[in-house]
């Protein structure tokens, strides 16, 4: 799709049109508009349960407690909440139909295993409005690049890949710029800022002694994407630039430089 046609679609979304608001109600610039529009949408979140955004649905999927091989009819079901339209389709949408729907593809699976429940190809089928053989092509080609895409029919392949949001955050912390990311792995650099964010918070959390079940109480992110980042902070290196930074910046919460002594980082 031509970028003149992309930009529009941006514009018409119902987050740029509030942040459009608050730059004109409150004399802000585009950057601290957003920032607000982001901090006031988990106030929403956290303290009116309004945790459904624009272009969610709330979609029945089966719980990833059932046994492989038990029919589809006689499972377990969940209610979840899947992002369907999002501002990264955007940017993917700008390299093809195949890479939009491979990042939804990518997003879906992952948005279910974090909720409890596994997608299978038909239900990915149905919501993406194409074939099965389609899906199931993509998935090969998302796997082969080792992107974790967790179907119920490959349950016994979950972990053997990563997630695209610890991609996106190995490609920082090896020194990518927010722009270059942009252009590697076709998400906004909102998106790629989210992440980081998540990403430093988690490592914050865990310098600070906290198991993996509290930094989860405290981020709402999923054990299997806290797990993916403390790999990601075990494996690099002790003169890693970016980490380092990050940990001898002060904290938001203590005003404080976390403990930089490599030893006392990895229990």
């Amino acid at each position: 799709m031509e970028q003149s046609a992309i930009e529009r679609l941006v514009a018409k979304s119902p987050e740029e049109a509030i942040i459009d608001q608050i730059c004109r109600d409150f004399n802000l610039a585009p950057f601290m508009a957003r920032t607000y529009f982001e901090q006031m949408q988990r106030y929403f979140e956290r303290y009116l349960n309004l945790a459904r955004d624009v272009g969610q649905m709330t979609f029945l999927a089966l719980s990833a407690t059932n046994p492989p091989g038990r029919a589809v009819a006689d499972c377990e079901r969940l209610a979840i909440t899947l992002t369907i339209d999002h501002a990264d389709d955007l940017m993917a949408l700008s390299q093809g139909l195949a890479v939009l729907r491979q990042g939804k593809i990518r997003r879906l699976t992952e948005e279910a295993h974090d909720q409890g429940a596994l997608l299978t190809q038909e239900d990915l089928a149905r919501l993406l409005c194409t074939s099965r053989s389609t899906i199931k092509r993509d998935i090969a080609h998302l796997r082969t690049a080792g992107t974790a895409v967790p179907t119920r029919g490959q349950v016994k392949d979950i972990g053997r890949g990563v997630s695209h949001k610890t991609q996106i955050v190995g490609d920082w912390l090896a020194g990518y710029t927010f722009s270059q990311i942009k252009s590697r792995r076709w998400h906004t650099v909102d998106s790629i800022a989210r992440y980081c964010s998540a990403f430093q918070r988690v490592v914050r959390l865990h310098v600070h002694g906290l198991a993996v079940a509290e930094i989860r109480r405290g981020t709402g992110l999923s054990e299997r994407l806290i797990g993916e980042y403390l790999a990601l902070y075990a494996a690099a290196e002790p003169d890693n630039e970016r980490l380092n930074q990050l940990l001898s910046a002060p904290a938001a919460t203590t005003e404080q430089p976390a403990e930089i002594k490599r030893g006392a980082w990895l229990s």
